[in-house]
């Protein structure tokens, strides 16, 4: 939830919605591919900025379709997956854009694990949301719903050679 209320506020700039985030600043650099979710039928997205503020916009309504029970009720099951993985959350692509529930997994045994931080985790959340709000990947480098998910577990920063794109998409479904 806080990689979205940071690029809200930044985006509303004020309340003038005129502001670019930190979050939509970085996936523009990085996110070459794949901008658009599976149910968007709107003029071609081009750009890491305006898939940025779609998913953004997109998980505002899911979090308002969630919030009203207007979807079915969200779950977060925990599972070990077989065969095991690294991945740490998971959530399945939506093809609906709306009424669709927040659920994801959580592989338990990760989450025991002392060098996975809270940001890691954060950013494989919000991997695991995007997926809920209609994207899909083939977990390589260049896609937004890769790319996006990075920047947060960067903390926005750029990338570093010492830090491969592989480190952090490992966390990823």
């Amino acid at each position: 939830m806080l990689p979205w209320a940071i690029h809200m506020d930044q985006k509303w700039n004020g309340g003038t919605n005129n502001g670019i985030s930190r979050l939509a600043s970085c996936a523009n650099t990085y996110a070459t591919q794949n901008f658009q979710p599976v149910w968007y039928q709107g003029p071609p997205i081009t750009n890491g900025l305006e898939a940025t503020n779609l998913a953004m916009d997109q998980f505002t309504q899911l979090i308002r379709d969630n919030g009203f029970r207007l979807a079915s009720p969200a779950k977060i099951d925990y599972q070990i997956p077989s065969p095991v993985t690294s991945s740490t959350i998971r959530g399945e692509t939506s093809f609906s854009q709306t009424r669709v529930p927040l659920s994801f997994v959580i592989n338990p045994t990760q989450l025991d694990r002392i060098d996975i931080s809270p940001i890691t985790l954060s950013g494989s959340m919000f991997h695991a949301w995007l997926h809920r709000s209609g994207f899909q990947d083939p977990k390589t480098t260049s896609y937004f719903i890769s790319e996006a998910p990075m920047c947060v577990m960067r903390g926005y920063q750029a990338k570093v050679s010492a830090a491969s794109d592989a480190s952090f998409y490992q966390f990823f479904d």
